[in-house]
């Protein structure tokens, strides 16, 4: 049984566990003989972060799998693992998430215990260029594939440039988004996880999801103490990436697709590249028990790791393909702007981890900012 089973048990209604653990982004059954899958329609839902359809990437994906996809508005990795385990079933024929985090839910304690069906990879025959990092994201049990990676993402501080200066030292560190320089100027974006993940690491714990009590209350108190910097907190990445571009913030937590959404609107903000790391994740898909188009998520599943659409993706939304194809005669520079040194190990990076004790990560949270 995983934490998150524990935290279930334990009364933690599934609404509240969102709301005070982490509110994120909008706006950025077996598989069935094949003659059922065939009779399937085309029309199909996902939960996905939904910057992974923009509007450059989703008619790729519509029509290299030949489907017309219902996508729903994505929160979390938090509350996309919580709909999975709702008692009513997910909803949706795919789902996507974060790998590290979501692999202890999706997959169950033991045999028998997955949250999703296994995924037939004959259907997937892009699988065979998913490059070698990436294969990790490849969730398995038994000799059967459970969950598919589809890219990477990082986490770090975006900021604005005309404020805040590259040659900053702050910006090589995730004290920028915590100290006092640029007190009143900064936005904390309202989730458990990331926001305790990076204080953690900033605070020098070298696995921070694995926190105990007395560490957890050591970053509780460095928090209450930082708060007063905070000009505000946001629930939603199109409620981060809106202070950054109006001015309100200039400095605050964010994903790739809100820098790249930013940027492609004109504005001078970036992000940094911390010491400590900057907390990674590879994006993972799986295919719900309750699924009703199994047929439409596996070539969904195929395109999202097909040439044109790993091709598009960082200038789409920033991530970095889990597709070999992604990487063809890409420039320096285009690799250094966006991360592609996480594969090689050039980019710094400890990636998100579901913690050890999520209830105590979020009464820990509920103390900051209660304080």
């Amino acid at each position: 049984m995983t934490s998150f089973d524990n935290d279930l048990q334990g009364g933690l209604h599934r609404r509240t566990f969102m709301r005070n653990a982490m509110a994120g982004a909008a706006a950025l059954g077996g598989l069935g003989s094949a003659g059922r899958a065939v009779a399937q329609s085309t029309e199909m839902t996902a939960l996905m972060v939904n910057a992974m359809l923009g509007p450059t990437l989703k008619p790729i994906v519509e029509e290299d799998a030949k489907v017309t996809i219902k996508e729903g508005a994505f929160l979390s990795g938090t509350d996309t693992v919580s709909r999975l385990t709702a008692p009513g079933g997910a909803r949706y024929d795919l789902m996507n998430s974060s790998f590290a985090f979501s692999h202890p839910v999706v997959m169950g304690a033991k045999e028998g215990a997955e949250r999703v069906q296994a995924i037939d990879t004959s259907l997937i025959p892009n699988m065979k260029y998913i490059n070698d990092p990436s294969k990790e994201g490849i969730g398995t049990r038994d000799g059967k594939v459970y969950m598919v990676p589809h890219s990477w993402g990082f986490d770090s501080i975006l900021y604005n440039r005309d404020i805040v200066p590259d040659n900053d030292p702050y910006t090589q560190s995730w004290s920028l988004l915590f100290e006092d320089k640029y007190a009143g100027k900064i936005g904390w974006w309202d989730v458990a996880h990331q926001m305790m993940m990076a204080a953690g690491l900033y605070l020098g714990h070298a696995e921070p999801e694995k926190m105990d009590r007395n560490q957890l209350n050591e970053v509780s108190k460095f928090l209450i103490a930082k708060k007063k910097n905070v000009r505000t907190f946001y629930t939603t990445f199109a409620q981060g990436s809106n202070l950054l571009a109006s001015g309100e913030i200039a400095v605050g937590y964010g994903i790739v697709p809100m820098r790249v959404e930013l940027k492609k609107r004109g504005f001078n903000i970036t992000g940094s590249w911390p010491k400590e790391g900057v907390l990674s994740l590879i994006n993972a898909s799986y295919i719900p028990k309750d699924s009703k188009n199994v047929a439409a998520a596996h070539a969904v599943i195929n395109a999202m790791l097909g040439e044109r659409y790993a091709k598009a993706l960082s200038d789409g939304c920033g991530y970095l393909s889990a597709s070999k194809f992604a990487q063809e005669n890409l420039t320096d520079a285009y690799r250094k702007e966006y991360g592609y040194g996480i594969f090689d190990g050039s980019v710094k990076h400890y990636q998100l981890k579901f913690p050890t004790n999520m209830n105590m990560w979020i009464e820990t949270w509920s103390r900051v900012k209660s304080s």
